[in-house]
């Protein structure tokens, strides 16, 4: 507990007061020391009194020509949080003038000490969080024992009875932005202030990737939805005001570790899938995207043989891009010319005659719905095939995403 950091604390306390100080173990072991002449290892008989008896000594001259290793000065133990004697802390030098300094370095000693363990606990616990989560997304219950990782959420206040969902919130730094370890305590600081809880758990998976089980309150699942949005719209203010911008997959609700597993997967590949098909959007719950799911895992040589074969008429004009889009609007408004026209910030009339240039050039009508659909999800197809690397028919399965 104490070894780690004593000749951080000996050097740093000696700065302050003027005088050398060291720090020994419970049995008077010197573990650190301002004075380099003074031997790492060594016993300091004075010390280990103190530890023992648990009461602080003012060493004299003579005093100290008796004990083994001891120089003039003050001895204190050093108590742990626990209330046990953890080592000792001794200043050398005339123990009429140093003896004023005693009590406030022991004490200042303790708080340092007390403020360390806290960050190593801090930081085994998100170590250990950050653990847990990356199981839960890679659980495969043939390979681990679900039951086991439940009893390890339970310890970070997880509610086996309660539904969750799974979020996948990702960042985009800023340039002017932290360092590594700094921008990730900041994010999760402002995520923890948006959904954390008693029973909310949340990890980073990488530098800009952010995972969340939030827990959910008995309704609708369109309520829920609702809320979800709410709150990300806080998140998101929030990290915005820092310079920074993220997005955000979400999963289905879930009970249980398997299930939760299965909703941290689609909130990742509500994400993938986003911001491939809605870039702009950043809020993407898997239950707009299951079309899209079943098609990013059909086999690649059958998605891209259809998207080229369909949006073939397309290829090589100067309007491809503006007519993909007026299409993907002119589905997703349900038909209707005003809905499009506001999602595509044109006027009624380019949009019309945009949709004519369409009918005439896949000989189409464009409010036929399974003739427009063929269309919306050739485009989307290619969106999704952009940028994927390309894999075997049989690999096109959800655990391997």
């Amino acid at each position: 507990m104490l070894e780690p950091i004593a000749q951080e604390l000996a050097k740093s306390i000696s700065e302050v007061i003027g005088y050398d100080v060291l720090i020994t173990d419970v049995k008077g072991v010197i573990i650190g020391c301002s004075d380099p002449e003074r031997g790492f290892g060594t016993l300091n008989e004075s010390s280990r009194i103190a530890a023992e008896t648990g009461k602080g000594s003012v060493d004299t001259e003579e005093v100290s020509q008796r004990l083994r290793g001891t120089r003039p000065g003050v001895t204190y133990p050093m108590v742990g949080p626990d209330g046990r004697v953890i080592g000792t802390v001794a200043i050398t030098g005339d123990p009429e003038k140093v003896t004023p300094f005693a009590l406030v370095v022991k004490r200042q000693a303790e708080l340092y000490l007390r403020e360390r363990i806290m960050q190593r606990e801090i930081m085994e616990r998100e170590r250990n969080l950050q653990a847990l989560v990356s199981d839960v997304f890679l659980l495969n219950s043939k390979v681990s024992d679900p039951e086991l990782l439940m009893n390890r959420a339970e310890h970070f206040g997880y509610d086996r009875s309660s539904e969750y969902v799974a979020l996948a919130v990702e960042t985009a730094r800023a340039r002017d932005s932290a360092g590594a370890g700094a921008y990730r305590d900041s994010v999760l600081a402002r995520l923890r202030d948006s959904m954390g809880g008693p029973r909310s758990l949340m990890a980073a998976m990488k530098m800009d990737l952010y995972v969340v089980f939030l827990p959910l309150p008995g309704g609708r699942w369109s309520d829920l939805s609702e809320r979800i949005g709410e709150i990300w719209k806080v998140v998101k203010k929030s990290l915005s005001s820092m310079g920074i911008e993220a997005a955000v997959g979400i999963g289905s609700g879930a009970v249980g570790i398997e299930e939760l597993a299965r909703s941290c997967r689609e909130a990742r590949l509500a994400l993938r899938i986003g911001r491939k098909v809605a870039p702009g959007v950043r809020f993407y719950p898997i239950r707009g995207y299951r079309v899209e799911e079943l098609l990013f895992f059909s086999p690649r040589s059958l998605t891209e043989s259809m998207s080229e074969r369909e949006l073939s008429p397309l290829e090589g004009r100067g309007d491809t891009e503006e007519l993909r889009d007026t299409l993907m609007a002119w589905c997703e408004s349900g038909f209707n010319v005003a809905e499009a026209s506001r999602s595509l910030h044109l006027h009624r009339s380019t949009v019309n005659y945009r949709l004519e240039k369409l009918a005439s050039i896949f000989h189409v009508d464009v409010r036929d719905f399974r003739e427009m659909s063929r269309l919306y999800w050739a485009i989307s197809l290619d969106k999704l095939n952009r940028g994927r690397p390309r894999k075997n028919p049989e690999e096109g399965s959800p655990r391997s995403s």
